[in-house]
């Protein structure tokens, strides 16, 4: 079986290289990327009509009514009807350039429909000519139609300008405004012009056809026989508004020249670079145009309109659905079959070559050529030396070419010495060993000018993928998941670590390894994988090349991936950030996935312009300067809002109802070449600091929304990164339930406070009738000692001082015994003073008065301590005192006195008493000498209680005390009492 597969392939090889190269194919539609929509895409059946408005959105007409599509999605736009007309059957439509959309109804007369949303009616035409089987906006924005005779549309009224034999009952009928300005009619009788002067058409071809501009402003006229007529050769260019305005009938000129017409007999034909023909009249028949028949290939049979939309993409509307063809950047080798066949290379005359496996073909490729076959040898592989020099491998033989020099190596012999066929598997060239491995010798390395088995060299097992590392070294990915470097018979390993599996290395100025789990790049602490948005774009890459400017392209799994140096440096500067790039996949015709399998370089570039890939489904091309970028930027649009199975347009602002806590908006971008790729950026002013990254999503929904006026935004961004110049606004409000307005809000803010207000007022009551019940218990237990200490202990120690005077009396004057007992009569003497003066302090509440106090507190103190300048204040209405209250502002009020007297050496005391309504206030003031620093600091003396005393006096009837000094200065204690505390029953101070 082996020999009957290799006989074919060898008969298949020579019938190949018989036949020489094979001729260049020219431009077909497999170059471009085709999708049709049908019903079950939401597209209405039987469009009759195509436009595209400015903002980007295509509009169809229809006999069911007027649809828009954003490239995603379909929709029927409702049209409002005056009684008895019907504004659901759209015959024709034209964009104009200021964004307004005309739309002719079918015998019902022309409408128009503004940029900004609005409906209008335009007047009614001549009852006989009701409609319009063609529309033109002219140069000053005024309408001409044509549906036999020609009206123009001035001031509000319809004007006919031409009708007669020639016109009315004339079946074709169109209207073109070139490059010059000049307005042309076209009809069964001929083509027409417009004299501006005379205001009258004038006859410039007698034969019928329809219009056709090139976009030179040449103008055609496509003739029933498919042979092309040139009308006006002025070449003044074409408008750019001209190309989308209208879907054409008979056929367009696309931006690149290409001739698209419909009905030639069958769905469509194209004709490549038509548009620069020199020929006054030429057909384009079947000899030059390529031609295509639905509905096996297109949506329907009947084509009823073509279209050039502003990106460049051709529309065609049939009677079942609608087509897209848009350019691929991918371009097809012309290499036959899968890429799984080819390995590729280049040499040093800046060649590309293709080795087919299969037929043992060498290829040389070329740019907008055909490959072109090398009468030769099979080869089966090929690859590239450290030099460049291009390694051509087949059967017998590898041979290495640089520049007009070849080197053949023959394969080593078989077991009997004798030549025999083998199947290569790959190359690799390290400088020092030109490596290779087949089915039948496994891994053998050409050093010295001989072939050397594997174990010659200290080889790991299980080699998968290999990178040469510079002379005698290379880097090798094995199957247990090892990194190995050989260096000269060295190995030095690592770990592939979260790689995987690898697809391939790529040596340069650093360390490249792609496998399963993605790719990474060696650094000093290991393999560091690069991180993307999107899982798996960088999984299983093939090939990687390294243009001029730096950038890099990878082929992969996932496509054809570009990143930009500057990109590429900052992912490896931070490799926990996310790397930037652009992806180029099947919707750019990337045929399939990037071929792995084979273990050879999956790209290559010889000029650094154009890129040759290998991908499941053939070997393609990629011409960088012809990447064919869209320039059109993206107009986000806001659709509308939805809540609570409620919708909402986009229309002035968008009132949601009470209780609306979450909603989603819808947006959108019209953008008809690669709508899956546009993305989009949003933010609600109010809840969003910044914008927000939605991808491609074109929703969004927010939850936790409270009441409040609000402004959502959004921009958008197409596949080229090209961003919308305006960002779409709309501005909604979410209307407060009762418990969310400010009324509310404040209503329970004062109950609240009132709240507060009476449980402050409670607690203060409850604090002053528990601080009244002990201040009365102490005053009670008090008046008990104080009774207890008159009635006994001072009436028992009179009783003793009267019996030992009446003893002292008995005995002589001079005797010692009798002096004896007068100082002890003295001292008891001192005694009882002292305990009526404890007696005195006890009973001191009693009085309630605190001017007494104060009075007796001072005469008391002079006497014992001398006699400073004493003031006495006492202002404000004398009120009566909680008799609790009363004693602890006495001891406090008698404690700041001793300490004056006592301690401050003080010329001049003031006391002051003041009686106001909320508050009762004490000061004691002197001039002396002030407060220790030690005093100051710690707030007491050590070994003394009187300032502690006080403090606690002070805290238990709710009292502020304040101690202020200086040096030199003088001490001032403050004693301010609230009224709710200080005063009795009389008190006016509510608590």
């Amino acid at each position: 079986m082996r020999r009957r597969h290799r006989l074919v392939r060898a008969l298949a090889a020579v019938l190949l290289l018989a036949a020489g190269p094979v001729p260049a194919a020219p431009e077909t539609f497999a170059d471009y990327h085709h999708t049709q929509w049908t019903a079950a895409d939401g597209v209405p059946p039987g469009i009759a009509a195509l436009a595209q408005t400015h903002d980007g959105w295509l509009w169809l007409g229809t006999a069911d009514g007027l649809y828009r599509f954003d490239g995603l999605a379909f929709e029927r736009v409702p049209l409002p009807s005056p009684p008895g007309r019907s504004r659901d059957r759209v015959s024709q439509l034209v964009a104009a350039p200021n964004g307004d959309l005309y739309l002719a109804h079918l015998a019902e007369g022309v409408s128009v429909l503004r940029r900004d949303g609005r409906f209008e009616d335009l007047p009614s035409q001549p009852p006989a000519f009701d409609g319009a089987g063609d529309m033109a906006v002219d140069t000053d924005g005024t309408l001409w139609t044509i549906n036999g005779p020609v009206l123009h549309l001035v001031g509000g009224t319809w004007r006919v300008v031409a009708e007669g034999p020639d016109w009315n009952t004339s079946r074709r009928r169109s209207l073109v405004v070139d490059g010059a300005g000049q307005l042309w009619a076209f009809n069964d009788s001929g083509v027409w012009r417009l004299d501006r002067v005379t205001g009258r058409f004038i006859r410039v071809v007698d034969t019928p056809g329809k219009p056709l501009l090139a976009p030179d402003g040449r103008l055609w006229m496509r003739q029933p026989d498919d042979t092309l007529r040139l009308v006006d050769a002025s070449g003044a260019g074409r408008p750019d508004t001209y190309a989308p305005a209208e879907g054409r009938t008979g056929g367009h000129f696309g931006a690149d020249g290409t001739l698209w017409l419909l009905a030639c007999p069958q769905t469509m034909c194209r004709v490549p670079n038509a548009g620069a023909r020199k020929e006054a009249r030429w057909s384009a028949g079947p000899a030059i145009a390529e031609r295509i028949a639905g509905p096996a290939q297109v949506s329907g049979v009947d084509a009823a309109a073509i279209l050039e939309d502003r990106e460049g993409d051709i529309w065609i509307a049939t009677e079942n659905g609608l087509d897209r063809f848009r350019h691929n950047r991918f371009l097809k080798s012309g290499l036959p079959g899968s890429g799984l066949r080819y390995s590729l290379a280049t040499d040093t005359d800046g060649r590309v070559w293709a080795a087919d496996r299969d037929t043992g073909t060498l290829w040389r490729l070329a740019p907008d050529a055909a490959p072109v076959s090398e009468r030769g040898p099979w080869t089966t592989v090929v690859a590239n030396g450290p030099d460049g020099a291009l390694l051509a491998g087949g059967k017998r033989r590898i041979q290495r070419r640089r520049g007009g020099a070849a080197e053949d190596i023959p394969l080593p012999p078989g077991p009997d010495g004798k030549q025999r066929d083998y199947e290569l598997y790959g190359l690799l060239d390290d400088g020092k060993v030109l490596w290779t491995a087949t089915n039948e010798t496994g891994l053998i390395g050409w050093r010295d000018g001989k072939w050397l088995p594997r174990s010659a060299f200290n080889l790991p097992p299980k080699i998968y993928q290999s990178a040469p590392a510079g002379p005698g070294g290379f880097w090798m990915a094995t199957g247990d998941g090892k990194l190995v470097l050989y260096d000269d018979g060295k190995l030095a390993v690592r770990d592939l670590g979260p790689v995987g599996t690898a697809s391939a290395l790529f040596a340069g100025a650093e360390l490249v390894v792609s496998g399963t789990g993605g790719t990474a790049v060696l650094q000093q602490d290991g393999l560091r994988l690069l991180h993307t948005v999107e899982p798996g774009a960088l999984r299983n890459l093939s090939g990687m090349i390294v243009t001029d400017d730096g950038d890099r392209w990878l082929n992969g799994v996932a496509g054809l991936v570009h990143v930009r140096a500057a990109d590429w440096r900052q992912a490896l500067q931070d490799p926990g950030k996310a790397l930037r790039y652009e992806l180029f996949n099947t919707l750019d015709g990337y045929p399939g996935r990037a071929v792995f399998e084979n273990r050879s370089r999956g790209i290559v570039s010889a000029d650094g312009r154009n890129l040759w890939l290998t991908a499941t489904g053939g070997v393609v091309r990629l011409d960088l300067a012809q990447l064919r970028r869209n320039r059109v930027a993206p107009q986000a649009v806001i659709l509308g809002v939805t809540a609570d199975g409620r919708s909402w347009p986009a229309h002035g602002t968008a009132m949601l109802p009470a209780g609306t806590d979450h909603f989603r908006v819808q947006y959108t971008a019209p953008a008809l070449r690669l709508p899956e790729r546009v993305r989009f950026e949003y933010r609600l002013d109010g809840v969003d600091k910044t914008w927000l990254d939605a991808g491609t999503r074109r929703a969004t929904s927010y939850t936790n929304i409270g009441p409040g006026d609000y402004v959502f935004r959004v921009r958008a961004v197409n596949e080229d990164g090209v961003p919308g110049d305006a960002v779409a606004t709309l501005p909604l409000h979410v209307a407060p339930t009762l418990v969310q307005t400010l009324w509310f809000r404040l209503a329970c803010a004062g109950a609240l406070a009132l709240l507060g207000v009476l449980l402050y007022r409670y607690r203060m009551r409850y604090v002053t009738r528990r601080l009244t019940e002990r201040l009365q218990v102490r005053t009670a237990e008090r008046e008990r000692i104080a009774r207890t200490l008159h009635d006994t202990f001072l009436q028992t120690v009179q009783g003793l001082v009267l019996r030992v005077d009446a003893v002292a009396a008995t005995l002589p004057p001079d005797a010692g015994a009798r002096r004896q007992l007068e100082n002890v009569l003295d001292d008891a003497s001192h005694a009882i003073g002292e305990g009526r003066d404890q007696l005195q302090e006890l009973r001191a509440g009693d009085a309630h008065v605190l001017e007494d106090v104060l009075a007796d507190a001072i005469a008391r103190l002079g006497q014992t301590h001398g006699a400073p300048a004493v003031d006495v204040h006492v202002e404000g209405e004398r009120r009566p005192l909680l008799a609790p209250v009363a004693d602890e502002i006495a001891e406090i009020a008698r404690e700041a006195l001793r300490n004056a007297f006592a301690h401050a050496h003080a010329a001049r005391i003031r006391v002051t008493l003041v009686y106001a309504r909320r508050t009762l206030s004490l000061c004691v003031a002197d001039d002396g000498r002030g407060l220790p620093e030690s005093v100051r600091r710690d707030g007491t003396r050590s070994g003394h209680w009187g300032l502690v005393g006080m403090r606690e006096r002070a805290e238990r009837i709710g009292a502020r005390l304040d101690i202020a000094c200086g040096p030199r200065q003088g001490t001032t204690v403050t004693l301010a009492v609230p009224g709710a505390h200080a005063y009795g029953a009389d008190r006016t101070t509510p608590i």
